[in-house]
């Protein structure tokens, strides 16, 4: 009698092997401890992986920067990354073609790391800003990371006719400084609160955590006593304070105060607004706190 048997991956080169004949990350997690030694990327694995990024074609790089998201789940301190060797192989390998590989990971980098562990990254930021064509993720890095030499090559491209008033490119430019805009998105989130518009407020709220210069990220931090409520299709309502405190997480990925996982009573939002005391001197005096959840929720 034959039986069947899962094919055994124990090292980088199976999963790269499995990944050549069509496969994908989340069928093999169970797997993916055996590329790490004492919680670290194994030696053998940057190497196989970093080879791969740095040479396969757009398919495979792909797949690779999804096993090192997945990854990064694994390796401490868990959501945010902070591991140099993933750091290095997203930013190093990761960003050596310009296609939609090199996308994928600079959208891992933004949402799951420091704008102070980006800095130490700047170089990497830097020569991908200026390499023709401009590309609208690379933007929205430079947007998070900050680096004040971004500005003048920002401010050039943000000239071209193809760039100007390009939403990437104003996000750049308010984050590194350029106020007139970052008026122009606050105005925007004031003009929706005041009408009631929850979705209106909530997209402002996203962009700002974009530009997230501490003059943003205050005024997210006030809408988390917001009553307004985003109504969702087949009644899946979302609350604005929660979804702000999602939005300030974005600058803020490893900060458990702001998991809205959880936020699941008035203490978890006590503890979001403690750390917006404490980190911006925010205080919430005289602005009344909506009730959890809020009547028919």
């Amino acid at each position: 009698m034959r039986t069947s048997e899962k094919p055994a991956f124990t090292n980088a080169q199976d999963f790269v092997e499995f990944f050549r004949k069509g496969g994908e990350v989340h069928r093999k997690k169970e797997s993916l401890p055996n590329l790490l030694i004492d919680n670290r990327l194994d030696p053998k694995a940057i190497k196989v992986l970093g080879e791969e990024l740095a040479t396969g074609i757009q398919v495979m790089r792909k797949r690779i920067i999804d096993l090192l998201n997945e990854l990064r789940r694994l390796v401490p301190p868990g959501r945010e990354l902070r591991d140099p060797d993933i750091l290095g192989l997203l930013f190093g390998p990761g960003f050596a073609k310009s296609d939609g590989a090199r996308s994928n990971a600079i959208e891992v980098l933004r949402w799951y790391t420091s704008p102070a562990t980006l800095l130490n990254y700047r170089d990497a930021i830097m020569q991908a800003l200026k390499e023709p064509p401009t590309n609208a993720y690379v933007l929205l890095l430079v947007a998070k990371a900050k680096p004040l030499e971004a500005w003048e090559e920002v401010d050039r491209q943000s000239r071209l006719p193809e760039w100007r008033d390009k939403p990437a490119m104003r996000i750049a430019r308010a984050a590194l400084g350029d106020t007139r805009i970052e008026d122009e998105y606050i105005a925007a989130a004031e003009r929706a609160e005041a009408a009631g518009w929850a979705e209106g407020l909530d997209e402002n709220l996203s962009t700002l955590s974009w530009i997230g210069t501490p003059r943003s990220l205050r005024f997210i931090c006030l809408r988390f006593r917001s009553p307004l409520i985003i109504k969702g299709a087949g009644g899946y309502d979302r609350l604005v304070r929660t979804e702000a405190v999602n939005a300030l997480r974005y600058a803020y990925p490893g900060e458990v105060a702001l998991d809205t996982d959880f936020i699941t009573n008035e203490e978890g939002f006590t503890r979001a607004e403690a750390f917006c005391a404490r980190t911006f001197g925010v205080n919430y005096a005289g602005i009344p706190r909506p009730p959890y959840p809020p009547p028919g929720y």
